[in-house]
């Protein structure tokens, strides 16, 4: 669906549609109290999964606590049904299995003591799990012309850069195994030979064809530039680290080497693309324009991007990331449903977190008009509130999803963003790599 967010929805007053956000949630926020009735009428539900598992609708609840204490019960609530999933499969990100848990329960987490048994039984899984990783990294280099396997190494939802994120939140407890990690990243960066010429150590032979069916020619794979899936959300981990005064060798220069990769990979319009064909990288040609999205496409970059700018002080990457998000709410923008992941959801709170740091006025109004457009999809009747899609294709028929990432829970969080119009309380942007 391509929907022009300039012509959809015209806004009411700003603090009208505040006030009806406020609403919403609290609309949404009784219909996934119940963590029984959530399993029992979601189309798609597992014990342990922040997409659409517990572990991802505490994140709303946990968010809400801060301004509610009578949430923190729910919140209690929805781990605790998490954690009888236990012990579950390792799971294979941050995402499913018990990593999914140990970051809800740390977001969770309104004293240090909060949770401490249940984080401390996790952070030994966590270790496992992510010394399995590093052992099968460096397994892969030593076949280099293998590449790295999507899903694997640079990707968020299932990879490295999503378990290193959550080592970075406990840090604590796992000083040495997060700097590993965080090596681990960087080695990405070293170029790997391939068919007489070298590709960026993040190109993947596999993985998906996002910008168009014949972009993959000749079977040589691609390199995925989309925060979930890509190197920008290895970017915002390796920004993270820095920020948080994390340092290893090499991280300066592989965010210095990201960001301006980015800055030079843009399409022609001066966004950014979800995918490249090795052919294009080796013959300089504009990448293709992609979904408007989280996942895919500008708005996920351009947040990533001026957040490196803001830590290396690079004024270029900061403008390029406003530029960009504000040529593509000019246009029609490709948005499928209401989710964070890739809908309206997800463009009013990136929209928001971007207008709000860098202070683009243009912004500010084009998350009025988003807001807008959310609540507009705001249906009383609904289980959950929304609708949401089955997949990232318009031709899947839209279900009830209650999620974080694909459903209500993650709406109501970016709703709530924009009602409070202030960064989140909890932390919970940790799981999109926005902080």
């Amino acid at each position: 669906m391509t929907t022009d967010v300039r012509d959809d929805v015209v806004p009411a007053d700003p603090a009208a549609l505040r006030e009806r956000a406020a609403q919403v949630v609290a609309g949404v926020a009784e219909r996934l109290a119940d963590p029984q009735r959530v399993a029992a009428t979601a189309d798609v539900w597992h014990p342990l999964g922040l997409s659409e598992g517990y572990p991802g609708a505490a994140l709303l609840f946990a968010e809400l606590a801060h301004h509610d204490p009578a949430h923190r019960a729910t919140v209690h609530a929805h781990l605790a049904a998490a954690a009888g999933g236990l012990p579950g499969s390792d799971g294979d990100g941050l995402y499913a299995g018990a990593p999914s848990l140990a970051f809800a329960a740390h977001t969770a987490r309104r004293a240090p003591d909060d949770y401490a048994g249940l984080l401390r039984s996790l952070d030994a899984g966590l270790d496992r799990i992510v010394r399995n990783r590093l052992a099968a990294e460096r397994a892969r280099r030593a076949a280099p012309q293998d590449g790295t396997a999507f899903h694997h190494d640079v990707d968020l939802i299932r990879g490295t850069t999503g378990l290193t994120r959550l080592l970075l939140a406990r840090r604590a407890e796992h000083p040495e195994l997060l700097h590993e990690a965080l090596a681990s990243l960087i080695r990405l960066l070293e170029p790997l030979p391939l068919r007489g010429g070298q590709v960026p150590g993040w190109w993947s032979p596999t993985g998906p064809q996002i910008d168009s069916e014949a972009d993959f020619p000749g079977g040589r794979g691609h390199l995925n530039f989309g925060v979930a899936h890509g190197i920008p959300g290895t970017l915002a981990v390796l920004t993270a680290a820095y920020q948080e005064g994390v340092r290893v060798p090499g991280l300066h220069r592989a965010m210095t080497e990201i960001g301006d990769l980015l800055l030079a990979w843009r399409t022609a319009d001066g966004g950014w693309p979800g995918s490249m064909t090795v052919q294009r990288y080796e013959d300089g040609a504009a990448p293709l324009r992609s979904r408007t999205a989280w996942c895919y496409g500008t708005p996920g970059v351009a947040c990533v991007l001026h957040r490196a700018g803001e830590a290396l002080d690079r004024a270029d990457w900061r403008e390029a990331a406003v530029a960009g998000l504000v040529r593509e709410l000019a246009a029609p923008v490709r948005v499928h449903d209401n989710s964070l992941c890739h809908g309206w959801g997800g463009l009013l709170h990136l929209t928001g977190l971007l207008g709000r740091v860098s202070g683009d006025p243009r912004l500010a109004a084009h998350r009025d008009r988003l807001a807008a457009r959310v609540l507009a999809g705001y249906d009383p009747a609904l289980p959950f509130g929304f609708l949401a899609g089955r997949s990232e294709e318009p031709k899947e028929s839209p279900g009830h999803f209650a999620g974080f990432l694909m459903g209500a829970a993650g709406v109501a969080l970016a709703l709530h963003s924009y009602a409070t119009d202030a960064p989140s309380a909890s932390g919970w942007e940790r799981a999109l790599a926005l902080r």
